[in-house]
Formats: structure tokens, C-alpha cells, sequence
């Protein structure tokens, strides 16, 4: 397997502080009541959304694509922009200092591609299932259970993306 790009790029330069863009996708079931959420194979409790660290030459939109097919075996398509979210950890669980600055995009299957396809990867993902938002599903980090809050209350009632700063 070859080198991702984050692993290449701590290679050159330790822990120091470095700048990484994400993206992660938002896919509801036909009801418009569930989330398609993973649990995570880095972490024991909570959920997180499909998604990962952009590589070198990647778009975001190409990313969110990629990654939700790596993680569930189901190929989907952009629509829209939900919002923007900034993080900073200075200490991750490699020990890195690292800030993230994550896209998060509504996608839809794409014609042909229903959810009988669905299957976790086994590493990064290891169950993938939708899940009720109602009650609010707990997610794996803090700044993961702010952006779901983001997008079930201002994405539902607004087309405008928004914008999530460090801390908030």
C-alpha cells in the first residue's frame, strides 16, 4: 500500500505544526431521518461521518467521492456545500500538532447505486449503517457532534453554508 500523503508529509517534518484539509460527506436515507455514519476503527465510542484528509492534487468534492467509497463501498455524488468547520489540536493521537479544516458536502447515491452495495472497509470503518438523528446519535469527538448539530439545525433550514470556527 502506498504512503498517504499526511504520512509523507510528518516523514519531512515531525510533530510540527501543520495545516491538513478534510472532507466528509452527508448522505440521508430516503425518509430524510437517518444519517449514513461509520464507527470508526481509531476510535471506541461514537460515530463519525465518511470522509478523510485530501491528498496532493485532490479536489475537495473528488475527495468526499473517493473516500465515501473506500469507507462504504457506495458511489455517490456531490450536491451542495453544507458548511466549513476549523480545528486545532495541538497535540493528536500521534502526538503531531495539527489543525484541520474540514468540508462538509450533502451527497446523493448515484443512478444505479442503492445501499444493498453498502459494506464498512474493515479498517478506517468498521460498521457503516444510517442512524436516527433523533435522539441526536453521539459522535466521536466533540467538534464531530458540533458539526451535526451545524447541519441538522442550520443546513435544514438554509441552503447557505456555514462556517464553524476553532472552538465553537
Amino acid at each position: 500500500m502506498e504512503e498517504n500523503y499526511i504520512a509523507r508529509m510528518r516523514a519531512k517534518v515531525g510533530h510540527e505544526g501543520m495545516i491538513f484539509n478534510s472532507a466528509f460527506g452527508v448522505l440521508w436515507n430516503e425518509k430524510h431521518d437517518a444519517i449514513l455514519l461509520e464507527k470508526r476503527g481509531d476510535s471506541k465510542v461514537g460515530y463519525g461521518f465518511p470522509g478523510g484528509f485530501l491528498e496532493y492534487g485532490d479536489s475537495p468534492m473528488q475527495a468526499v467521492v473517493r473516500e465515501f467509497k473506500e469507507e462504504t463501498n457506495l458511489d455517490v455524488e456531490v450536491v451542495r456545500l453544507l458548511g466549513i468547520a476549523t480545528h486545532v489540536n495541538p497535540k493528536n493521537s500521534w502526538g503531531d500538532a495539527q489543525e484541520t479544516i474540514s468540508m462538509g458536502f450533502e451527497v446523493k447515491l448515484v443512478a444505479g447505486t442503492d445501499t444493498s452495495h453498502l459494506k464498512a472497509d474493515g479498517d478506517e470503518t468498521l460498521d457503516v449503517a444510517f442512524i436516527p438523528v433523533n435522539p441526536r446519535p453521539q459522535m466521536f469527538v466533540p467538534a464531530a457532534q458540533n458539526t451535526l448539530e451545524r447541519i441538522l439545525t442550520m443546513n435544514e433550514k438554509s441552503d447557505q453554508p456555514w462556517l464553524r470556527e476553532p472552538g465553537k
